[in-house]
């Protein structure tokens, strides 16, 4: 149900619908009410009929003292925890200051809006010091479907919030007393970490290769000698930057890299020498170690798969698609931006496979329900995600092992590289969808 809110400045401390609508709402036999819009809760609020137009609602005043709700928007009204619940208002928590933001830096936020006419509500853009903690209010941005731009103004805190941003412990706090744990993909953990969890669970330990910290050098040289090849990365990486392949040869060692967007090669003559290296090269303390994987190539280039997770409209997990990845021509790593190319992972799956549709479809299950229970084991950890990319590799003997979590901001343009635009357009709407659910704006389940 569509709601438009008018102003009632004759009365107060009142709230007033259709009699049609309080009978929709089961409410009709009720004379007082609590109101929640966004953060802010209203009780005792008296609740009124009238006899105008349906799917309009009368506010007085004073229960809008102090804040806006924009009368170019339709509303949603839902009943929840005894509460009447005017809504959705969605936040986007996002890098920078109130008074920095100009319509080019908030363009970029529209595409989360691809699928607004059924989200419906207030889309808010917040900024930290737009914050007002005690008054539950925030000064920010609201997106006007009409016009397809950001408007200025005061409005009430989200009840949800999806982070788009680092979020500091000080931040992290005032969420928290505003809308307890109704924010999401806030939590930004490293490849160790990762490691770490999911290397205890029965079902995921198998996919993940042998793994240390770097400052271990005895550990590393014995599984470079064990293995003949390990890989060196950053606990904190992105985008395949800053990762070695470290090969041990017959008489010495080599170090595969890229720098400037070139594959570099260093010969070192004995171990001595890759100590000394990676001492003076590296911040070993900020290095992992990991069990070189043969990895599936096509025409000497790496393959791995992204697998995109989502929260979806019902707060369930699912995989709406997945894209293969393929590095630059004897690249060690398969990033776009370190030159590598996309397509869709069914079509990769069906060559892998020789056209043989049900093995093909077997492993792209398989991956599928390998990023879900990543998702899941997550989650019983306490964090709140709802957009990941997960990297799975196939090696020579078709098994999957998981690369990465991408949970910071993982880029969903993968998919535009692939020229899967469903894909894209499905993962950059599902947050808000999550967050209408999250919100308490549930509809029916079907």
């Amino acid at each position: 149900m569509k709601f438009t809110i008018i102003t009632n400045y004759t009365s107060s401390h009142s709230i007033s619908l259709h009699s049609a609508d309080l009978e929709k709402l089961s409410i009709s036999e009720l004379q007082v009410i609590n109101v929640k819009v966004g953060a802010i809760g209203k009780n005792a609020v008296t609740l009124l009929k009238h006899q105008g137009e349906e799917s309009v609602i009368h506010i007085s005043a004073d229960l809008l003292s102090g804040f806006s709700l924009p009368d170019f928007i339709e509303y949603e009204v839902t009943i929840d925890e005894e509460a009447l619940l005017i809504g959705p208002i969605i936040g986007l928590f996002i890098l920078g200051k109130f008074d920095e933001m100009t319509e080019q830096r908030m363009r970029i936020y529209k595409k989360y809006l691809l699928e607004y006419q059924h989200i419906n509500g207030l889309i808010l853009l917040v900024t930290s010091d737009g914050i007002d903690e005690e008054n539950k209010i925030v000064n920010g941005f609201s997106y006007n479907p009409i016009e397809k731009e950001w408007m200025k103004g005061t409005f009430p805190f989200p009840s949800v919030m999806y982070c788009r941003k680092t979020v500091k412990k000080a931040e992290r706090m005032i969420l928290e007393n505003l809308i307890g744990n109704k924010y999401f993909n806030s939590h930004v953990f490293n490849k160790w970490e990762m490691w770490q969890w999911l290397s205890t669970n029965d079902e995921l330990s198998g996919y993940l290769p042998e793994t240390g910290l770097a400052v271990n050098l005895q550990e590393v040289k014995k599984l470079v000698d064990e293995n003949g090849c390990i890989f060196l990365k950053p606990i904190s990486g992105m985008k395949g930057m800053g990762i070695y392949q470290l090969v041990k040869g017959e008489q010495e060692y080599k170090l595969n890299y890229r720098l400037s967007g070139l594959n570099m090669i260093t010969v070192l003559d004995n171990w001595d020498a890759v100590e000394y290296y990676m001492g003076t090269e590296l911040n070993l303390k900020k290095y992992i170690f990991q069990k070189g994987i043969p990895l599936l190539k096509y025409d000497d280039r790496v393959i791995d798969f992204r697998a995109i997770v989502i929260k979806d409209q019902h707060g369930s997990w699912a995989v709406p698609g997945m894209v293969t990845k393929y590095g630059e021509k004897e690249s060690i790593v398969s990033n776009i931006s370190s030159g590598g190319s996309a397509e869709k992972s069914w079509k990769t799956l069906s060559e892998i496979y020789g056209g043989d549709f049900k093995e093909a479809y077997k492993k792209y299950k398989e991956m599928e329900q390998i990023s879900i229970l990543c998702c899941r084991l997550l989650e019983k950890r306490g964090i709140h995600l709802a957009y990941i990319g997960i990297d799975i590799g196939m090696d020579k003997d078709k098994n999957l092992w998981i690369i990465e979590i991408n949970n910071r901001t993982p880029d969903m343009t993968i998919a535009l590289d692939a020229n899967d635009f469903q894909l894209y357009y499905h993962a950059k709407a599902a947050p808000l969808h999550y967050s209408k659910w999250v919100a308490g704006f549930r509809g029916e389940l079907k």
